[in-house]
């Protein structure tokens, strides 16, 4: 993979690497020499770099993985450069090759895209979604490129529909979740459990149920759907936590909102689709206007 920065101020390039958080020892070397170009000239990391230079540093491409097979499958790429892409992902896909589910999952779709662009890379989830979650999923296209981001806040939304008027119209709900002690695929709120925390607040109310969105999750699994099933508000849809769930309905808790500062650009990053056309068809079936 090649990195291309555009230099803001004069320094040494192995300062310039230490603030970057490029290991040395990552660089390709070719001829006995690191891959390290700044405009069209060959360098070291001893030399210096101008406002204004183009910097190439050059950092291994990666194997595919053995587990995951090519399939031709639709992507709804929301953007996508040299080092990372979002996706939206549909409801009910799983995200990654398992024991369980060996196709039609978003890393065969990704592979695919991989091998046709000749992106030569393993696939790295920034974010993770339930399968039965839909929304936005950031990729990114190197392993390096996956540890800066690691270094980055990664703003995001959702949106849910639960059952229920829930009292506090703003909430933060702070309990630890971990495995349920069935053995299940379960979550459950428990002393013991992980650190997690979940912000929200209700956008419309209609009839016994509520529109919510989440502005911060800790990304603990299942844990939107754990907190709010924990106070009797269970998420529309979820045949895990919801009793009431319909058998053909799927699972309304989508991810509208991802932003974060670019790891090699440094831009702002920040995309927003809103309330996507099922809610907003499930919502007008209600009765709930100017959706």
């Amino acid at each position: 993979m090649e990195l291309t920065y555009k230099i803001l101020k004069p320094q040494a390039i192995k300062d310039f690497l230490h603030d970057n958080k490029i290991p040395s020892k990552l660089i390709e070397v070719e001829n006995n020499l690191q891959k390290i170009v700044v405009n069209n000239d060959p360098k070291t990391k001893n030399d210096t770099v101008r406002k204004g230079d183009n910097l190439h540093i050059w950092i291994p491409d990666e194997e595919y993985d053995e587990t995951v097979l090519p399939e031709d499958i639709a992507l709804n790429i929301v953007f996508e450069d040299d080092y990372v892409m979002i996706v939206d992902k549909p409801y009910g896909m799983p995200l990654m090759v398992t024991k369980n589910y060996t196709e039609h999952t978003l890393a065969n779709a990704l592979l695919t895209h991989y091998q046709t662009k000749k992106i030569q890379s393993k696939i790295h989830y920034v974010n993770r979604l339930d399968i039965d979650a839909g929304g936005l999923v950031l990729i990114a296209k190197n392993r390096f490129i996956k540890f800066l981001l690691s270094e980055t806040e990664i703003r995001s939304e959702y949106f849910a529909i639960i059952d229920g008027i829930v009292p506090n119209k703003t909430l933060t709900i702070d309990l630890p979740i971990g495995k349920s002690s069935d053995n299940s695929p379960k979550r459950e709120v428990k002393e013991d459990g992980e650190d997690a925390v979940t912000e929200f607040t209700v956008e419309k109310e209609f009839k016994i149920q509520s529109l919510v969105k989440i502005n911060r999750e800790s990304g603990k699994t299942h844990q939107i759907r754990v907190h709010f099933a924990h106070f009797g508000f269970p998420l529309v849809g979820d045949h895990i936590y919801n009793p009431k769930a319909k058998v053909n309905e799927h699972l309304y808790l989508y991810m509208n909102h991802i932003g974060f500062k670019h790891p090699i650009s440094g831009k702002d990053i920040d995309f927003n689709l809103g309330i996507p056309k099922d809610f907003s068809e499930y919502l007008k079936a209600k009765g709930v206007l100017n959706v």
